[in-house]
């Protein structure tokens, strides 16, 4: 027998009053890699303007946020004075103001909220994945988070809409109509398939764009047992550690901090790498010889080679 549509926990809430005026600012909150991108995201692709400086796929507003967190209150309420006489709907999401929910209502006392919550697990693994984050200190710090929201929930009972990511991404349709509705929004039909195209629980271009230890670079050659190449850091400046493999098995591991003047990349630092594999090595005539940035999931650039 299918189950009743009323019975089904489509794993959304709103609660407050619904404000008189229909066009006050929407702020996503959330905890880090907690799915305020997706929401953020959303909002944009239904017409909403989330910043000067909110770019895809994080849709994360730096202008306001770098100031907001300057504790520079006055410069901030002239950006939000600025956003909203030259956007008729606008929103801001920035995942660290969970930790100041009481500045952000009194920047923004009329804002309507989208808190969205995510399994602690999945939030601490990613941050695992892109920040190299321990796993139980992550869950440990999101379940903090989360009771700070219920504290400015209960405290400042602001209109609010409760969404789970999970339930968000199982019911796409149905989040997306309550979102509508929450925002008070009339997207285009071209708006609508826009928004609904974005909502992916697994989207490769925001985790590819947030982990810190995205890399980029080649394995340039393989002479006799040197291995040479280049690699740095998308994300940071710090030199890049290369590790390289013969058929799978690690034999050692290089900083690639060498000349790079030939590599053309821009702003590239030094970035260049030579490795000799150890002589207690055997390298034979078809072994794969590759090359990685360590804790990087993917190999450089023209690896594996295979030895002649």
């Amino acid at each position: 027998m299918a189950k009743h549509d009323a019975l089904i926990n489509k794993g959304m809430v709103t609660i407050g009053d619904k404000p008189a005026d229909t066009k006050t600012p929407i702020v996503v909150i959330g905890t880090a890699r907690g799915g305020t991108s997706m929401v953020a995201g959303v909002l944009a692709k239904l017409g909403v303007f989330m910043g000067d400086r909110a770019v895809h796929p994080v849709y994360e507003d730096v202008r306001l946020s770098e100031i907001f967190e300057q504790g520079d209150l006055d410069q901030s309420a002239r950006i939000v004075g600025e956003y909203g006489a030259r956007h008729e709907r606008w929103g801001w999401k920035r995942p660290s103001v969970i930790d100041h929910l009481d500045a952000v209502d009194t920047l923004l006392p009329n804002a309507r909220y989208i808190i969205i919550y995510k399994d602690v697990l999945s939030i601490a693994q990613r941050n695992s994945i892109s920040m190299l984050a321990e796993i139980t200190e992550g869950m440990d710090r999101a379940l903090s988070q989360y009771k700070k929201t219920l504290r400015f929930l209960r405290q400042k009972k602001p209109r609010a809409m409760l969404v789970s990511y999970e339930k968000a991404s199982a019911y796409p349709e149905a989040f997306l109509t309550a979102l509508i509705d929450f925002c008070d929004l009339e997207p285009s039909k071209e708006s609508y398939r826009a928004a609904r195209t974005f909502i992916d629980p697994e989207p490769e271009d925001y985790i590819e764009a947030t982990r810190i230890t995205k890399a980029q670079g080649q394995l340039d050659a393989l002479e006799g047992r040197r291995v040479s190449g280049w690699a740095r850091f998308v994300h940071k400046k710090q030199h890049a550690t290369v590790e390289i493999f013969l058929n799978d098995r690690s034999v050692g591991v290089v900083v690639a901090n060498e000349d790079s003047s030939q590599v053309d990349v821009p702003n590239a630092q030094t970035c260049g790498f030579s490795f000799m594999i150890p002589e207690s090595v055997e390298l034979y005539r078809g072994a794969m010889v590759r090359a990685r940035v360590v804790n990087d999931v993917v190999d450089l650039k023209n690896s594996p080679t295979k030895a002649d």
